[in-house]
């Protein structure tokens, strides 16, 4: 689910479109369009899949100066897996970065939720 890409603006809170823009047989370049807050923008991410591991995402392009990403997959049981996200970023606009540290917990949990939800 969370390599989905494709589908991610229909469940995915602040994600207006997404796609993948080319696929590999270890990664991805994917691209997504968000509103955060009325700040409307794209970020394009190189994703290196390890199925049922871990998904890398590497900034590639987009409102960032930086941006690198993980999704980490735990295995807890057959009918458990317990699912985390890290990221470290800056951003190139300040009013941006005020926006988006201002909202970033509160965000950043319901993007987790949403994939939880899917999954």
């Amino acid at each position: 689910m969370i390599s989905d890409v494709d589908k991610y603006h229909i469940f995915l809170p602040f994600c207006e479109s997404s796609k993948i823009i080319s696929h590999h047989q270890d990664y991805m370049i994917a691209q997504l369009a968000f509103d955060f807050y009325g700040f409307k923008n794209s970020l394009t991410t190189k994703n290196i899949v390890k199925q049922n591991r871990y998904i890398n995402m590497s900034f590639q392009n987009g409102p960032f100066k930086s941006f690198d990403a993980v999704w980490l997959f735990e295995v807890i049981s057959s009918q458990s897996t317990q699912l985390d996200f890290k990221m470290d970023y800056k951003l190139n606009n300040p009013l941006l970065e005020f926006a988006f540290k201002k909202n970033l917990n509160s965000a950043s949990d319901m993007i987790v939720n949403a994939f939880k939800e899917k999954l």
